[in-house]
């Protein structure tokens, strides 16, 4: 079971290496994991929440939780699951050590039906059998950019759970924009 933590973790990291680091907390967050956790969460209490530069608009619609496992066999099992918007405002996120906070436009996403239902989906193959990895994705897809912007930043974080916290898997990372 360890073992399965452990690629867990790893398969995480490679994913999001490109984009940005994984906090520490993720890390933690997720080395006590394992499939019988994936098991017991319940889509509707699934919240994904998207943050970018002040002035920057998300694109809802096209913006997903990716999910996928490996089976025993090797097998990749995935799923994009869609979300819709549960809340939208305006904040702040920290801006690191020495660094003033950075202004933000955040949107709180939860599972659409469909979405439910492809994570039922995921939570089946989990009971039938013993994954070897699994990873959790976040594409966000930017509505509105102003022409003069060369830069954005990104946040993701998810929560699996109504009691549990929100655990950051894509904190601050800068997005070069090119144009055409």
């Amino acid at each position: 079971m360890r073992a399965w933590c452990t690629q867990t973790l790893i398969l995480l990291a490679l994913l999001l290496a490109g984009c940005a680091s994984i906090p520490l907390s993720t890390a933690l967050r997720f080395a006590n994991w394992d499939a019988r956790d994936l098991a017991r969460v319940d889509p509707a209490q699934v919240r994904v929440r998207v943050s970018v530069d002040e002035g920057i608009g998300i694109d809802v619609d096209g913006t997903r939780l990716g999910m996928s496992l490996i089976d025993d066999a090797g097998v990749v099992h995935a799923a994009e699951l869609p979300l819709t918007l549960l809340a939208s405002r305006s904040g702040t996120r920290p801006g690191g050590w020495f660094r003033s906070d950075i202004p933000v436009d955040t949107v709180v996403l939860a599972l659409t039906p469909d979405g439910a239902d492809k994570l039922v989906g995921m939570r089946q193959l989990v009971l039938s059998g013993q994954p070897r990895e699994f990873s959790l994705k976040v594409w966000a897809k930017l509505a509105e950019v102003p022409p003069e912007t060369r830069a954005v930043r990104f946040w993701a974080d998810v929560r699996l759970g109504e009691d549990e916290p929100y655990v950051t898997v894509i904190d601050g990372a800068e997005l070069e924009m090119v144009r055409e």
